[in-house]
């Protein structure tokens, strides 16, 4: 394990100076001096908070995850049903540059199990077993105030939109040029998909 941490700040910032080269350049070029200097510390306080590269992006990894949250829960306030998933996968869309970003960090550690094994040994808690709990949750919300028929398995529904999620997200591939034409996919696609689930809901 990595010795005890003296100054937590440090710590955050190492992680959140990797997350940026990790947006910009992939795991595999994101080396330990590249973050030192992104950081602007020395090599010797990344080997200092962390053990090794693997636990440094373990750490990139849950940042990113809390960043998605975070958008997540500012979106939503106290929206509840459909209209708290609608609010909830835009937040979570590539619709601008901030959120894609997000989208290229998860997109760079893509069949990175070894990195999403440890963020869920340590317990990393925003990630996709987070979202999927949500989602079910409150797509039974939309079920028992009637936005839904009763015959709609929530879990069933979680999966389907998790799945559109995820493609339109790896549409961009990390893109900038692509975020435009995604975008206005993104929110059609969204659209059309809750009025196939309820055509008497009207986004807010």
């Amino acid at each position: 394990m990595a010795r005890r941490t003296r100054d937590p700040e440090c710590r955050r910032r190492l992680t959140a100076g990797a997350w940026r080269l990790v947006a910009r350049h992939g795991v595999e070029a994101t080396t330990v001096r590249a973050i030192a200097a992104e950081a602007g510390v020395s090599t010797g306080s990344v080997t200092h908070y962390f053990e090794d590269k693997a636990e440094l992006m373990s750490s990139v990894l849950r940042y990113n995850n809390r960043l998605a949250t975070e958008q997540v829960l500012a979106a939503v306030s106290d929206a509840t049903g459909l209209e708290a998933v609608r609010r909830g996968v835009e937040a979570l869309l590539p619709l601008d540059e901030a959120r894609l970003r997000t989208w290229t960090v998860w997109l760079a550690f893509w069949g990175d199990r070894a990195a999403h094994e440890l963020t869920a040994k340590e317990g990393g808690g925003a990630g996709y077993g987070a979202l999927t709990g949500w989602l079910t949750q409150v797509f039974a919300d939309a079920v028992a105030a009637g936005e839904l028929p009763s015959t709609v398995d929530p879990r069933h529904e979680t999966d389907r939109m998790l799945v559109l999620l995820g493609g339109l997200g790896l549409l961009t591939g990390g893109s900038p040029a692509l975020l435009g034409q995604v975008a206005r996919l993104s929110q059609r696609m969204l659209a059309d998909h809750l009025a196939q689930l309820s055509p008497a809901y009207v986004a807010g």
